[in-house]
């Protein structure tokens, strides 16, 4: 046994008998069959009653009163409960009470303006079998519905129903088992109304009764009547009607009379006018064509065909043939001024239907879709021509070239702007006027005959040849492409543009191509013109920061012109000019340029800057090309020395000079052609340390893709530059140094005992780290901390010198030998904080050379030289061993 059922609420909660109430709540029953028992107020209504759910039955109400529950009992749960009251109340039925009825009413006459009177809806019986046949969207044919019965119907008010037909119709999906619980459903159904009309009479006395009362009293008044007027009324009743008649007609005659001869009058009157409007009609119809009042002549040419087409007289016919003559020359006038450019889309529609009214013969709109594609591409053509003129004008007054020099210069000119900005306009413009008009012509609304179907295909067509003519005439006008292909003329030209110009002009071109772009989204139009279009302006973006780029480069290759060899900074890595600095400003103009015109997308634009997309490639591309050229400044600068004596500074020079005057006013002065060289030097190895790592900074702050590859050619490039100053610096500084220490080490040719040792070295050990101090007070004074690189390869060079005379004159007596250790090992102490490994190599190849010291006394003689030595040159050590900035 199953939950009992619960009835949880009704609509609607009161009525009279007969209501119909739709009952919800739970565990209604699980099947038709499954309804055993239905009461309303205590009345049953199971004879009425709808199972559709678990949830919902439908029921109509029995002759209750008063307030009561509804009780649902199922073989599966039993007797229900209700939380809910159904009112039953019952209505006095009179001759007076109103009928809710729904009365037909004749419906209108149909006519041919406004809206039908929409007829009511068909009544559909209730399925006799109690089946819902919601979502079975299937219906079985009709056709084999009429072969399987001929003669029968599928209604069940039809005299040649047939249950078979019916079946089919509504139930060709129906399971077996729901069509049994129909069949059960449709008998129990029967057999309730047939033991229904007794208990029906039983349960209704009240009312059978008080029928029964109205029609006594009716027989009694009918009684009364025939008593008053007779057995037969209808004589004395047709005598009345009749005298009636004569009395209205008498009454009448004379209005009759008079209403006859009025429409008499009328209709001579409606002639006669009819007449008149055919005879002024001529003249009329000029009038109107002055005054440009064209749908007034066209609905009095309708009318007259309408009255007079079809006539045989003849001087109808004479003034027909003149008044068709006149709408022949007005059908050509307007097709002349349909098809005039310039004209508003309005007052060419207007046109257009102006003809299909008259029955043209050939396809107006058609030919005001071609005239204005026509129009358009004139248009194009005469504002490019203008602007050449004014260019070629501007041109001849300033005695400018009229070369293709000059054609990429004027590509940021003033007159291109102008030329862009009427271009985009005369293209919005017109295809604004010419798309609705197409969309209208294919939509059928300004179509006097079937449209064909090759005019789709040429609109498209032509709206392709439209927009391609505008990408060439603004390539042409915009991007000046030169014989290697990119930018580069262009740029060439732009170079000379102020900045602020060629940003202001950029923006204000770029906004011109994006409003008409957008113009032409709102058109919906296809998708083909409209990446040609975007595909314009993506290159002109792309062209835009190549221009930038290319500016760049041009700055930064004219550099070498604007080196005044000043010092602006100290830095880590030695005195540096404004060089570095400049690189960097002018490659963050041109970011900064690129982000602000051209790198932020559009409505519906490709990103400037896409993976592997070519502009990615050009960004790269010239950011190296940028960059390599600041190399090739800096290489021109240490080639160009005007053959000057570049080892003329020795120690007595440098002792000899003013104290007042500095290295910096010396290098600013122009006067040392090795101090250029080093600051050139400075300037490569602060380029590749710090300027570059800012300009990848400022890649990043701009939101563009970092050029890695550029970056590490460029640092390869500096630092190939710094081994080739410093092999440079070497050159013409070390060489000549090494070539004096042969000489001054047999200067006078000194010849001394082989057995008495010397309390000194000779004096060109002192030339040797006096020189050394020398080159040390030069590169330390531009390089600072940097210098260290220079002085380590002279000593390199120097201990590379001595190892060699060690080797091709050895010493043999025991003199010689302490005196070369002595002067080794002095020269070993004056530059230990320069020697490399391969340097100390070779003092230990000259030192090993010599046979060592025999007894303490040498050694204890050799200490205490190499004291004395200390204290004596203790300035000149810590000057070569220290910074300058120490000092």
């Amino acid at each position: 046994m199953g939950p009992p059922p619960v009835v949880t609420g009704i609509s609607p909660k009161e009525g009279p008998p007969g209501t119909r109430v739709t009952i919800r709540g739970e565990f209604l029953g699980i099947s038709v069959t499954d309804l055993i028992g239905l009461k309303i107020c205590g009345c049953d209504c199971l004879l009425s009653a709808e199972w559709k759910s678990k949830n919902k039955i439908v029921a109509r109400s029995g002759p209750c009163k008063g307030r009561g529950d509804i009780i649902v009992t199922t073989k599966s749960g039993g007797e229900g409960t209700s939380t809910v009251q159904f009112r039953g109340y019952h209505e006095s039925v009179g001759p007076m009470k109103e009928s809710a009825v729904w009365v037909e009413e004749a419906a209108p006459p149909s006519l041919p303006w406004g809206r039908r009177p929409m007829s009511p809806t068909a009544y559909t019986p209730p399925d006799p079998l109690g089946l819902s046949t919601e979502g079975d969207d299937y219906k079985f044919p009709e056709e084999e519905l009429h072969e399987l019965f001929p003669d029968g119907s599928g209604k069940l008010s039809d005299e040649n129903f047939q249950p078979g037909w019916y079946l089919l119709e509504h139930h060709s999906n129906t399971s077996y088992e729901d069509l049994k619980a129909g069949m059960v459903f449709l008998q129990r159904k029967v057999e309730g109304q047939k033991e229904g009309q007794l208990s029906f009479l039983k349960a209704n006395t009240g009312a059978v009764m008080d029928q029964l009362d109205r029609l006594v009293l009716l027989k009694n008044m009918y009684e009364e009547d025939q008593r008053k007027n007779g057995r037969e009324p209808l004589p004395s009743l047709q005598s009345a009607i009749e005298e009636s008649i004569s009395l209205a007609d008498s009454l009448f005659s004379e209005i009759l009379s008079r209403k006859e001869n009025a429409d008499k009058t009328r209709e001579a009157l409606s002639l006669l006018t009819r007449h008149k409007f055919l005879f002024q009609l001529p003249s009329s119809i000029d009038k109107n064509i002055k005054k440009k009042e064209y749908d007034l002549v066209v609905n009095d040419y309708t009318r007259a065909k309408n009255l007079f087409g079809n006539t045989d007289v003849k001087l109808f016919q004479k003034i027909l043939a003149e008044i068709d003559k006149k709408i022949e020359d007005l059908k050509e006038n307007l097709f002349n001024r349909m098809k005039t450019m310039p004209i508003n889309v309005q007052e060419q529609t207007k046109y257009i239907r102006l003809l299909i009214s008259l029955n043209w013969d050939g396809d107006a709109a058609w030919t005001a879709i071609l005239s204005r594609k026509d129009y358009l591409m004139n248009l194009m053509n005469k504002v490019k021509e203008h602007f050449k003129k004014k260019e070629e004008q501007e041109s001849n007054e300033k005695g400018r070239r009229k070369c293709r020099e000059w054609e990429c210069e004027g590509s940021w000119s003033a007159t291109r702007a102008d030329w862009c900005g009427a271009a985009c306009g005369a293209l919005a413009s017109e295809l604004h006027a010419l798309w609705p008009l197409a969309r209208r012509y294919f939509a059928g609304e300004l179509a006097g005959q079937p449209t064909l179907p090759q005019r789709h295909t040429d609109l498209k067509e032509m709206i392709i040849a439209m927009v391609e003519s505008f990408s060439e005439q603004m390539r042409s006008c915009l991007i000046c492409t030169g014989a290697g292909g990119g930018a580069g003329p262009g740029a060439g030209g732009a170079a000379g543009v102020a900045a602020d110009v060629l940003r202001t002009r950029l923006v204000a071109n770029l906004r011109h191509l994006r409003d008409a772009y957008d113009s032409l989204l709102k058109l919906d139009l296809p998708s083909q013109p409209l990446s040609i279009v975007e595909k314009v302006i993506f290159d002109y973006r792309v062209h835009g920061m190549t221009v930038f780029l290319q500016r760049a480069h041009k700055r930064v290759k004219g550099l070498s012109e604007k080196e005044t060899w000043k010092i602006e900074e100290f830095s880590d890595y030695g005195a540096i000019t404004n060089l570095p600095h400049l690189l960097e400003s002018y490659v963050n103009d041109a970011l900064s340029a690129i982000h602000k015109c051209v790198l932020n997308s559009g409505r519906r634009e490709s990103p400037l800057l896409g993976a592997g997309g070519e502009p990615l490639a050009v960004l790269q591309r010239h950011t190296q090309h940028t960059l390599l050229a600041f190399v090739s400044v800096l290489r021109d600068l240490t080639m160009h020395h005007e053959d000057q004596d570049f080892n003329n500074t020795s120690l007595s020079v440098a002792l000899d000079q003013r104290l007042e005057e500095s290295a910096v006013e010396a290098v600013a002065a122009g006067r040392s052609w090795q101090q250029r060289l080093l600051v050139a030097g400075a300037n490569a190895q602060y380029t590749r340390r710090r300027t570059l790592a800012n300009i990848l900074t400022s890649f990043e702050n701009y939101e563009m893709p970092k050029p890695i590859q550029a970056i590490q050619a460029t640092k390869d490039e500096l630092s190939a530059l710094e081994d080739n100053i410093a092999e440079m610096y070497l050159e013409y500084k070390g060489d000549p140094l090494v070539g004096t220490i042969e000489p001054s080490m047999y200067m006078g040719r000194h010849h001394t005992d082989a057995d008495t040792l010397l309390d000194d070295a000779r004096p060109y050990v002192y030339e040797i780290i006096n020189n050394l101090i020398a080159v040390h007070a030069e590169v330390d004074s531009v390089c600072g901390a940097a210098s260290s690189r220079y002085v380590r390869d002279i000593c390199e060079t120097v201990c590379e010198e001595l190892a060699r005379l060690a080797a091709c004159a050895p010493a043999r007596s025991r003199a010689a030998a302490f005196q070369a250790r002595l002067e080794y090992s002095l020269l070993r102490l004056a530059v230990a904080d320069h020697l490399t490994r391969k340097a100390e190599n070779y003092l230990m190849e000259a030192l090993a050379g010599l046979p060592p010291l025999e007894n303490e006394e040498d050694k204890n003689r050799m200490d205490n030289i190499i004291q004395g030595f200390k204290k004596r040159m203790e300035l000149q050590l810590t000057s070569l061993n220290c910074n300058m900035e120490t000092v």
